[in-house]
């Protein structure tokens, strides 16, 4: 590119990223308030949520149309293709992941008008993970740091466990009793609306890689064991 042209480029470039950032801070929040809504039995909260995903999803129509004015105007090639084609596909994994903010807080608003749930407590370590994977995967798309969304990439299979063990300890306690089970059944949901956060916040990691080092490895040689050997991490 020309260098007036690379200057629009990189300031048209630029612009999507902060859109994105701002997006994932948005997405963030909704989980966040989601999440307190449940877990401080705040309807409010959980009507917050749902009502700020109508925001996030708006932005991502914004952050659609400006990178289709950006490949169509400047046309890039090699890694700026990719920074735009990859920056495109983190806001539609960010737009996910407010969707399932808004299911937990839908979930939640059901729970609230429930008489209150022992085992409530047992889903805040599996949500303290999903926010710390999210976390991870967006710093290192911010810092385009392929290395860093490697790590944090592996960090969903902890996550997965997790999900899994609430599910079983869960059912445990529906075997045992004869207690309405419809708190649990939505508690279960909850879980696995992190489960997919977590899974959303992975395919974050692997955009950036796909951007930084054009490597795709979502389906990748080590796949399987990756799979088979969660001791690894």
């Amino acid at each position: 590119m020309h260098d007036h042209i690379l200057t629009s480029f990189n300031a048209a470039l630029g612009s999507l990223r902060e859109q994105v950032l701002t997006m994932s801070s948005m997405a963030r929040k909704n989980l966040a308030s989601a999440m307190r809504g449940l877990l401080e039995r705040d309807t409010d909260l959980c009507n917050a949520a749902i009502a700020a995903d109508q925001d996030v999803n708006e932005l991502e129509k914004s952050i659609d149309r400006l990178g289709m004015q950006i490949l169509l105007k400047f046309q890039p090639t090699a890694h700026d293709l990719r920074q735009v084609m990859g920056t495109i596909r983190v806001a539609n994994n960010l737009e996910r992941i407010s969707d399932q903010a808004s299911g937990i807080a839908k979930r939640a608003r059901n729970i609230n008008n429930l008489p209150e749930i022992a085992e409530l407590k047992l889903i805040e370590p599996v949500y303290h993970l999903c926010a710390r994977n999210l976390e991870s995967s967006i710093l290192a798309f911010s810092e385009a740091d392929s290395e860093a969304a490697a790590k944090a990439r592996l960090l969903d299979k902890e996550l997965d466990a997790a999900e899994k063990a609430f599910d079983r300890s869960l059912l445990a306690v529906m075997e045992e009793r004869q207690a309405p089970l419809e708190g649990y059944l939505h508690l279960i949901f909850v879980a696995r609306f992190l489960e997919r956060v977590g899974d959303h916040a992975k395919n974050i990691c692997e955009d950036t890689i796909f951007i930084e080092k054009a490597e795709d490895v979502r389906f990748g040689k080590n796949k399987r064991e990756e799979t088979a050997s969660p001791e690894g991490l």
